[in-house]
């Protein structure tokens, strides 16, 4: 399950908007928190500390006409995906640990158990046994940055 009380202890980075194959707008919206001392951290060498946690929110996103124009917002929370910075690689023989992190997706409509499910972009939930599998594939243009999209997070720039 997700930290508790996570959006008021933890520090906020981001959000992104995933937009739609098709039409106008945005089909997910994600939301990011870091564990405390993070920030600092990553501003400090470069580098996610050992047991750093990020949680990502993510919502569907509703898309509709408003006065500034068309406008994407948060519509229904899918879930949580979160990560937990592992540098030593204390779980070599699990298939959610791997690469320095721990990945994970709790669903939320059972969010106090791991799902072991990642949502797919066209809303087919399909099963992951491997982060190799089914995370990396999405994080690999991230590699240089320790599989972290940093660019969206202007807390983690100096």
């Amino acid at each position: 399950m997700c930290p508790i009380n996570y959006r008021t202890t933890y520090q906020f980075l981001g959000t992104w908007a995933v937009a739609k194959d098709h039409g106008a707008g945005s089909e997910e919206m994600h939301v990011l928190y870091a564990s405390p001392g993070t920030i600092e951290a990553y501003r400090k060498d470069g580098h996610f500390p050992d047991g750093a946690i990020l949680v990502k929110e993510v919502y569907r996103a509703a898309t509709g006409a408003m006065t500034t124009g068309t406008v994407s917002h948060v519509d229904s929370l899918r879930g949580w995906f979160i990560m937990v910075r592992d540098r030593n690689g204390h779980h070599p023989a699990s298939d959610v640990w791997g690469d320095g992190w721990g990945w994970s997706w709790f669903d939320a409509a059972n969010p106090s158990a791991a799902s072991r499910n990642l949502p797919m972009k066209d809303g087919i939930v399909r099963p992951t046994f491997d982060y190799k599998e089914n995370c990396k594939g999405c994080h690999a243009p991230a590699v240089a940055t320790e599989w972290i999209y940093i660019e969206g997070y202007p807390p983690l720039k100096h």
